[in-house]
C-alpha cells in the first residue's frame, strides 16, 4: 500500500551538532564506538565494490564498498581524488552498499549497513563531494539501504531498503519525506529516475514498479514468475526499462508505460547464475547499446564462482586469476548482435552508463573498471592487495610461526615473509613450512569447507546466523581446533565445545598453526598472527602486502608498525569516530610516523616478547587519542599559478595548469585544536618542496612546479612534530604534456665529512676519507648518465654549521627539477633526549655539556628537512653515515625519509670507535657503498646502478661486514614515495 506524508521530517541531523550536547531532561543518545579502528588504506577498495554513481558532466565517479569507504575518482582516467570514511562499528556496521552523486557533482550520498549498532535503526550520510565535509545525516531508516538515486534536477533522493521496508523518497534539500511505499514483499534492489521525474524500482519480490513524480504508482508488474529482478535502467528516451535478474540468465526490456515485455535479448553462449546488472549507454557515434553482467561467463569456461551481489554469503567464492566474468554488449538498443567483454575476475555487481558514452562497472575483484564507447576495456578492476579466496589453503609457516609462505593471488608463485627480518621475497625451495592439518582420526571434522553446518563427528559446531566456515586448523596436540569463518576465528576443544571466538575483519580463507601461534589469511587481504593461550585467541600482529608494488605494512593491534623499505607507511591508518553526525578523524601511519614507527617492538611481539611493545606504548601515552586533536589544514581563499610576473587564479578543484606555470602560490587556513602548530609542508610528486612555519589563521606558501604532471600534497605538523594532519591536495597536468622530459640532467653531489672537531674528544679518523671515496665514486660512475657532474666536498673546518647550511643553500639555488642531487654526510649523528630527534654535529661543535648546548651547535632533522625542501631535484638520495657515537636507531633515521619523500640510506646502531674503519680506508657503510657502486649492487643490462639497487645492496651488506669485525651495525633504506620511481645514479664500466 502506498503511504503519503505531508513533509514529515525524519531527523536530518546537521554535522555541526556538538559532541555530547544533550537536552537537560533526556539521556545522551548513543554514539558510534569511540575506540580507534586500524584500517587499511591502499589507494583503492579492499573489499567488493557494491555501487557506482556519476555526475551529469561525467567528470566524477563515486564508489562504495564493504570496506566501509566512499571514494571519489576523476574520469576518464580513473585516478582517486578523495576518500570519505563514515562512522563505523566493530562488525558489519559501516559497510556501504549504496551511493548517489547529485547531478552537479557537489553532493554525494552514501548508505548501507550504517548506524544500526548505536541507533537501532539505519541512516544515510550526505557529504560535500568537493571537501568531504559531512552535510547531513538522515536517520530512522528501518533496514539497510540497498540503492540510492538523485533525480535529474537534484531535488529528490530515492532510497531502496532491504528486508520488506520498500522505498522512500526525500527532499534532497531539507530531508523531508515526500513519499514512501512499504508494501514490498522482499528487498528493493535498485531504483532509478528518468529525466521527467518518474521513478522505477526492481525488487526481489519479483515486482517492477513505476511511480510518477508525485509518488503515485503508475505501473506494477511481475515480468517473470518466480524470478528476482535486480538491475534496472531507463533507456535514454525514457520509453523502455531494462531489467536484469539476479537468479537467472535473463535480461528483459519492458515498456515504461505498462511494463509489458517488449524484448528478451539473446543470452546464448553465457553460463552463470544471473545477470543482475544492466545499463543503456551511448557508443559515441549516435547509437545506443545495451549492457548486462553479473555472474555471467562464457559457456564452457571453468566455473569460477563469484562472491555474490547484494548483502549475502556465498558457498564457494573462488575467483579466477583471469577476467572470466564478462559484460555482454548488444548493439542497437539490444536488437543487434552481441559481443562479450572479459571484464572481471569475480562477479560484477553494477553497470553504470557514463555521460560521454561507455560504462563503468563495479566488481567483487575488488575494484571497478571502465569500458569505452567502442566496447573496449579502458582499464579493469585493479585490486590492491592479496586475494586469499583461492590461495588461502596454501598458507604455511615455519615451526616458530615467524616466517610465512603463501600465494598472494590465484595463478601466482608464492612469496615468503620473515617477520623478524622484515623481508618479503619470492619463495624458494620447499623449506620447513607447515600447512594446516585438517584431518585427524581423533578429530573427525566434516563439512567445514564453505559450509554453514560444520560438525565434529555427529556433533554440530555452532556458528552465527548466515555464517559459513571457510578454513580449519587442528592444534598440534589434537586437543582442539580452530575454525575460520566469514566473521570469526573460533576455537573449539577436542569435544567440539566452543572455547573462544574472536571477530575478524574479513573471512578467514586460510589458517595454519605453529605451536601456540595461529596465522590466518583474511578476506581483507591481511595475514594475521594470533596467540592461543589460556583458552583465548589474542591478536598479535597483522600484515598487509600491496600485491603489485610489494610494499607492506606490519602492525600490532595498538598501532605500532613496521614497513617495507620502498614504502608502506601510507597503507594503514587509525580511524576515530566522533559524534554520530560528525566527520570521522583519520591519520595514516605516515602521519603518525615518529610516534608509532617501532619495528623492533613489532617484531619482538610476534616472536613472543611483549615487553618492548608495552614499554613503547607506556612512553607514548594516549597518542592515538591525540589524533582527534590534530591541527586542521584547509584550503584558504586563494590559490594561483605563477606565470611570468602574474599569478593566475586557480580553483582548489582544478585539474590543469595554465601554459607556462612555474610555481603555485597557496593560501592555507590553519586551526590549532590543542596540540600547537609546527611546520607546514608542501610536497610535489611525493617529495618535500616547501616548508614554512605555520601561523594561526592563514599561511601563504609558494612552491615550485615540476615539468609535466604535478601532484601536490600539503601537511601540517603538531607542535611536537610527532603527528601531522593532511591538508588539501591537487593533481595538475600541463596542457598537452604527457610527462616530464626524459633528457639527462646534471648530477649534483654534496659530500660532507668531519674528522676534526672543535672539541678534540669528538675526533674521528675516517669520516673525511669516506666522504672523499663516495664523492669520487659518484663522479667516476656518472659517465654518460648525466650531461654534467658537479661534486662539492666539505672537509673538517669547511663543514661547520654555517658552512653546511650555506652549501645546502647554494645547492638550492643551483639544482633544477631535471637534476639528480645526492647528499652524503659522515660524522657524528646523535639521538637527542627526551624527544628522540636526529642531530648532526658539525665540525665547530665544542660544548657537549648538555642537550641544549648540542642543539644550539648542531643541525637538527627539522633544519635538514627544511634545507632539502628548497632543493628542486626530482630525484635525490640522502646518505647518512652518522652512526659512530650516537646510538641512532632505525626509527629516527627512517623518519627523515618519511618526511622528505626522498630516498634515504643510512647507518643505524651504536658502533664502537674501532669500527670507524673497516679496511683502514673506509668505514663499514662507505665500504658497502663502494662495493655497490663498483658493480656488486644489482645493475641493468647497460651496467646502471639505481638508487633502489644500491639501497638493497647496502642494507644486506652492512650487517655482514660488521659481523666480520665482531660488531653489530645495520643500514636503513627507506622511501616514502607512493609511486616508487627509482633512478640511476652510477654506471659501471665493462
Amino acid at each position: 500500500m502506498l503511504v503519503r506524508t505531508s513533509m514529515i521530517r525524519l531527523g536530518l541531523l546537521l554535522a555541526g551538532l556538538l559532541l555530547g550536547a544533550v537536552a537537560v531532561a533526556q539521556p545522551a543518545p548513543p554514539e558510534p564506538p569511540q575506540q580507534p579502528f586500524l584500517r587499511i588504506e591502499a589507494g583503492a577498495h579492499t573489499a567488493p565494490v557494491a555501487r557506482l554513481a556519476v555526475d551529469a558532466s561525467g567528470q566524477t565517479l563515486a564508489s562504495v564498498s564493504d570496506d566501509k569507504t566512499l571514494r571519489l575518482w576523476t574520469l576518464p582516467e580513473g585516478t582517486q581524488r578523495r576518500v570519505i570514511r563514515p562512522p563505523i562499528g566493530t562488525n558489519e556496521d559501516g559497510e556501504l552498499y549504496a551511493v548517489a552523486l547529485s547531478p552537479d557533482g557537489g553532493r554525494v550520498a552514501a548508505a548501507g549497513f550504517t548506524g544500526q549498532s548505536w541507533d537501532g535503526v539505519f541512516c544515510l550520510y550526505l557529504y560535500d563531494a568537493r571537501s568531504g565535509r559531512l552535510l547531513a545525516r538522515l536517520s530512522g531508516l528501518p533496514a539497510p539501504v540497498q540503492h540510492l538515486a538523485f533525480s535529474a534536477d537534484g531535488l529528490r533522493l530515492a532510497v531502496a531498503l532491504g528486508g520488506r521496508a520498500g522505498i522512500r523518497v526525500f527532499d534532497a534539500r531539507t530531508g523531508a519525506l515526500l513519499f514512501n511505499d512499504p508494501g514490498y514483499g522482499g528487498p528493493a534492489r535498485m531504483l532509478s529516475f528518468d529525466r521527467g521525474g518518474r521513478l522505477a524500482t526492481a525488487s526481489a519480490d519479483g515486482h517492477v514498479r513505476v511511480y510518477g513524480p508525485d509518488g503515485r504508482r503508475l505501473a506494477d508488474r511481475v515480468p517473470a514468475n518466480g524470478a528476482r529482478p535486480f538491475g534496472l535502467a531507463w533507456s535514454p528516451d525514457g520509453g523502455l526499462i531494462a531489467i536484469g535478474y539476479e537468479d537467472r540468465l535473463r535480461v528483459e526490456v519492458l515498456s515504461a508505460t505498462d511494463l509489458r515485455s517488449v524484448m528478451l535479448p539473446d543470452v546464448a553462449g553465457l553460463a552463470g547464475e544471473g545477470l543482475p546488472a544492466v545499463a543503456w549507454a551511448a557508443d559515441g557515434q549516435g547509437g545506443v547499446q545495451l549492457y548486462a553482467a553479473g555472474y555471467a561467463r562464457l559457456a564452457g569456461a571453468p566455473a569460477a564462482a563469484g562472491r555474490g551481489i547484494a548483502v549475502q554469503r556465498e558457498a564457494a567464492p573462488a575467483p579466477s586469476p583471469k577476467r572470466e566474468f564478462v559484460v555482454r554488449r548488444w548493439t542497437d538498443f539490444g536488437l543487434g548482435p552481441s559481443t562479450d567483454i572479459p571484464a572481471a575476475r569475480d562477479a560484477i555487481s553494477h553497470l553504470l552508463a557514463l555521460p560521454g558514452g561507455g560504462v563503468a562497472y563495479a566488481a567483487a575483484d575488488p575494484g571497478w573498471g571502465r569500458i569505452t564507447p567502442e566496447g573496449l576495456i579502458a582499464f579493469p578492476p585493479q585490486p590492491p592487495g592479496a586475494d586469499f579466496r583461492a590461495t588461502g589453503a596454501s598458507l604455511a609457516a615455519t615451526e616458530d610461526g615467524t616466517t610465512l609462505r603463501v600465494a598472494l593471488r590465484a595463478g601466482e608463485a608464492p612469496v615468503t615473509f620473515d617477520a623478524l627480518d622484515g623481508r618479503l621475497e619470492a619463495a624458494g625451495g620447499a623449506g620447513a613450512f607447515q600447512a594446516a592439518r585438517t584431518a585427524s582420526a581423533r578429530l573427525p571434522i566434516a563439512d567445514w569447507h564453505n559450509s554453514n553446518r560444520p560438525r565434529l563427528g555427529q556433533i554440530p559446531l555452532r556458528l552465527g546466523e548466515g555464517e559459513f566456515a571457510r578454513s580449519l586448523a587442528i592444534l598440534p596436540k589434537e586437543d582442539g581446533f580452530l575454525l575460520g569463518t566469514d566473521t570469526h576465528l573460533r576455537l573449539f576443544d577436542a569435544a567440539g565445545r566452543a572455547v573462544d571466538a574472536l571477530a575478524v575483519p574479513g573471512a578467514v580463507w586460510g589458517l595454519t598453526v605453529a605451536g601456540d601461534i595461529a596465522i590466518a589469511a583474511l578476506g581483507d587481504g591481511t595475514l594475521r598472527w594470533y596467540r592461543l593461550a589460556a583458552g583465548a585467541v589474542v591478536e598479535q600482529a597483522a600484515l598487509f602486502i600491496q600485491a603489485e608494488t610489494r610494499r607492506w605494512a606490519l602492525w600490532t593491534p595498538e598501532g605500532l608498525f613496521d614497513h617495507a623499505a620502498n614504502g608502506g607507511q601510507e597503507l594503514v591508518g587509525v580511524l576515530l569516530n566522533r559524534g554520530r553526525a560528525q566527520n570521522t578523524e583519520w591519520a595514516s601511519f605516515q602521519q603518525a610516523y615518529r610516534a608509532l614507527y617501532a619495528p623492533q617492538a613489532v617484531r619482538q611481539r610476534i616472536a613472543g616478547d611483549q615487553g618492548p611493545a608495552q614499554q613503547r606504548l607506556a612512553q607514548l601515552g594516549e597518542v592515538r587519542a591525540r589524533i582527534g586533536r590534530l591541527p586542521v589544514l584547509a584550503a584558504g581563499k586563494e590559490a594561483c599559478a605563477v606565470v611570468g610576473a602574474e599569478c593566475q587564479p586557480l580553483g582548489w578543484d582544478a585539474r590543469s595548469l595554465p601554459e607556462g606555470a612555474t610555481a603555485l602560490r597557496l593560501t592555507l587556513a590553519t586551526t590549532d585544536r590543542g596540540l600547537g602548530l609546527g611546520p607546514l609542508d608542501v610536497l610535489v610528486n611525493d617529495r618535500i618542496a616547501a616548508r614554512t612555519e605555520a601561523k594561526p589563521g592563514e599561511t601563504e606558501v609558494e612552491v615550485p612546479l615540476d615539468p609535466g604532471p604535478n601532484r601536490i600534497a600539503t601537511r601540517l605538523y603538531a607542535e611536537d612534530r610527532t603527528l601531522f594532519a593532511d591538508g588539501p591536495a591537487l593533481a595538475l597536468r600541463r596542457p598537452g604534456d604527457a610527462g616530464p622530459p626524459a633528457d639527462a640532467g646534471r648530477l649534483v653531489v654534496l659530500a660532507i665529512g668531519v674528522n676534526r672537531y672543535a672539541n678534540p674528544e669528538l675526533d674521528l679518523r675516517f669520516a673525511v676519507p669516506d666522504a672523499e671515496t663516495v664523492a669520487g665514486l659518484l663522479r667516476e660512475g656518472a659517465g654518460s648518465l648525466f650531461r654534467e657532474t658537479r661534486v662539492t666536498v666539505l672537509r673538517d673546518a669547511e663543514a661547520s654549521r654555517r658552512g653546511v647550511l650555506d652549501a645546502l643553500a647554494r645547492a638550492a639555488e643551483d639544482v633544477g627539477p631535471g637534476d639528480t642531487f645526492i647528499l652524503y654526510i659522515a660524522g657524528h649523528g646523535i639521538r637527542t633526549q627526551p624527544d628522540n630527534r636526529f642531530l648532526f654535529l658539525p665540525s665547530d661543535t665544542r660544548d657537549t655539556s648538555g642537550w641544549a648546548a648540542l642543539r644550539a651547535q648542531g643541525i637538527d632533522d627539522g633544519t635538514l628537512v627544511a634545507a632539502l625542501a628548497r632543493i628542486r631535484a626530482r630525484d635525490a638520495f640522502l646518505l647518512l653515515d652518522t652512526c659512530h657515537a650516537g646510538q641512532l636507531t632505525m626509527e629516527q633515521l627512517s623518519a627523515l625519509g618519511n618526511e622528505t619523500g626522498r630516498f634515504l640510506l643510512a647507518a643505524s646502531g651504536s658502533v664502537q670507535e674501532a669500527l670507524d674503519s673497516y679496511d683502514d680506508r673506509n668505514g663499514v657503510f662507505a665500504y658497502a657503498l663502494r662495493e655497490g657502486l663498483r658493480g656488486k649492487a644489482a645493475m641493468d643490462a647497460e651496467g646502471r646502478v639505481s638508487a633502489l639497487g644500491l639501497g638493497e645492496w647496502v642494507t644486506r651488506r652492512v650487517p655482514e661486514l660488521a659481523r666480520q669485525r665482531q660488531h653489530q651495525q645495520d643500514a636503513v633504506f627507506r622511501t616514502a614515495q607512493r609511486d616508487l620511481r627509482s633512478f640511476p645514479i652510477s654506471q659501471v664500466r665493462r
